[in-house]
Order: structure tokens, then sequence, then C-alpha cells
């Protein structure tokens, strides 16, 4: 396997790797991935050419990683220890992805590895409370490991000084087509697809649904759930031009295929929030490159807005120098 370095402006790098005709590109922008070519075919939405330019100005969060925390906390507010804490409101009066100081929007630190049969990059940077508002200081370390099994795994790895809330992820999509296709002839597979109900505010609510029992089907093609007339799923995805949903497999295993590939999904994240790309039309961006559903976001994570849900039993409670791992890997077949 093969590494090289692309410098681009404002001190963004294209961190790139090569093997055979297998390639995927990292950079330090938000520690994201920008492209994963399988046999010339890109797979993941992204920018490889304007970098520099595409992502600081990206409200997608394309192949980004996210934090403090991924998903909504409601009126950007949450008690933790019976204290009150308040937080950037960046989605409609919620707090969304981290806010303006989460990680998507930093530069890390980075080293590579380079072995015979994997590349690994690690990714550092810390977070402050005096600028996101959120509980404690946190170190952070995220490590990209690709092998030649085609496999790209994520680890996290964290600490914070303080109890707070850390519930990372990765807004990658992915479109496993050949061509310029939507991701509507895209299957889900899993031994259980549960899907939790959104409120009109997007957030989640604790009713889930069993997609494999109400539709009848052992795996679900993303076509099925939008032209589903079920009166429970239908409004749904009518209301929010598709998904954008938390869903829980069975084991922590989801795999996403076309009649082209396979992407196996495994993580230890107990939900996996599934976003279809919808409607960015709307936002009236010119450069805007992709067209609604021309991708599908895993985002392996904790409940978005587990601390309102759940209270001092939510899964994105970090308590306070007790260090913290979670790993998720995406294998493309």
């Amino acid at each position: 396997m093969k590494i090289g370095i692309e410098h681009q402006a404002n001190g963004i790098d294209l961190i790139k790797i090569h093997h055979k005709t297998v390639s995927i590109v990292f950079t330090n922008y938000g520690a994201r991935i920008v492209s994963w070519k399988i046999d010339h075919n890109n797979i993941v939405l992204g920018n490889e050419v304007e970098a520099d330019e595409f992502y600081p100005n990206d409200p997608y969060y394309f192949g980004a990683t996210i934090g403090r925390y991924a998903g909504r906390i409601e009126n950007g507010s949450f008690k933790l220890n019976n204290h009150t804490y308040e937080v950037e409101t960046n989605a409609g009066g919620q707090h969304l992805h981290g806010g303006s100081h989460g990680l998507s929007s930093r530069l890390f630190e980075y080293e590579t590895e380079q072995h015979i049969d994997h590349v690994k990059v690690i990714f550092t940077t810390q977070l402050q409370s005096s600028e996101d508002n959120f509980p404690g200081n946190m170190d952070i370390r995220i490590a990209f490991t690709y092998d030649m099994t085609n496999t790209w795994t994520i680890e996290y790895y964290a600490s914070s000084t303080e109890d707070t809330l850390f519930n990372p992820s990765n807004h990658v999509y992915f479109n496993l087509n050949p061509d310029n296709r939507t991701i509507d002839n895209h299957v889900l597979k899993s031994d259980k697809l549960y899907l939790f109900p959104l409120n009109d505010s997007r957030l989640p609510q604790n009713k889930p649904i069993d997609l494999i029992k109400t539709l009848g089907m052992n795996q679900v093609p993303i076509q099925a759930l939008f032209q589903t007339k079920d009166p429970r799923i239908s409004p749904q995805i009518q209301r929010f031009k598709g998904l954008d949903h938390p869903f829980e497999v069975a084991e922590g295993k989801l795999t996403l295929a076309t009649s082209h590939l396979k992407l196996h999904v495994v993580t230890d994240r107990p939900q996996i929030l599934i976003y279809t790309f919808n409607s960015p039309e709307k936002v009236g961006n010119p450069k805007q490159l992709f067209k609604s559903h021309s991708g599908i976001a895993l985002e392996t994570q904790s409940m978005p807005n587990d601390i309102h849900m759940f209270g001092e039993k939510a899964h994105s409670i970090l308590r306070g120098n007790v260090p913290f791992y979670s790993k998720t890997s995406y294998q493309v077949e």
C-alpha cells in the first residue's frame, strides 16, 4: 500500500492511499473521508479537487467526524449532575453535530503509519469547554485504518476533565452505484431493523417500528420505504423527504447492498442514524454538487437527544477521567 500527501490551501492536507485498483483519501480538515474508489468508482460523496474551498463551506458534513455530539440536543440545553448546560443552537432552535466549534470544522494534527497490509492515519485535537460550552476539556484521538480487505476502520479514543456528553460519529455518505443514479436502488440488510420515528423538531421518539415485520421483508429496499403506504412509516418519509432516522440493528451489523457492491457496517455503537441526503436543493447553493438522495449516510452513534430521553442513563454520558473507546468498520465486498 502506498501513501502520499497533497497540501492544499488553508492548512488542508489530502492523505492519499493507493493499492492496485483501490484508493481512499482522507483530510485533516474535520478528520474526513474525501474519496473511496473501488475499481475507479467513487462510492462516497466528496470533493477531492477543491477540498480547501469545498469543505469549509460545506453545510452537509460530507465525510466529517462529528462531535462532541452527533445529532440534535433539544433546545440546546441539557441537565447533567443536577446542573443545566446551555450549548449552541445551530439548527432550528436545537443543537446539532457539535455546533460551530465541533470536530467537523477543526484542522486536526495527524501522523501516518505505513505497513505492508494496512495504513493508519491518527488524528488528534482538543475540545475546550470555553469554546463549545459543554462541560469538561477533552483530548481526542481518532484512528483511521485502511487494509487490504477493503476495510476502513474508525477508532475513537477520548477523555474529559469532567463529566460531559460525548457522542462521536462519522458523516460519510455512500452511493454504491457505478453511475450518477440516486440511492433508491440500495437495500438495507440486518436481522433486526428498528426505525425510530421523529417528531416535528426532528427529535427521535422511543417508539421503534420493526421494519422487517411491518413491511414483511427480510431485507428492506430504500425504494420500498420511500413508496410504502404504511400509516406509521409513510408520514415520516413524506415529512422529512426521506430517511433521517435512528435505527437499531442486530448485533451492530448492517449491510448496504446493490447489485454491484455490498458494504458491511460493524459497530459497537447502539444506533445507526440513516440519512438519505434529503432536499439539499432547498439551500439554494449554486455550487451544490449533489442532488437529493444522491447519497446515504450511515452514522454510527448513540441515540440523538438521549440525554433528554434517558436522563442520567444516557449512553452519551462520559464520566470525567474515564477513557472512551469506540470502533466502527466499513468493508466493501
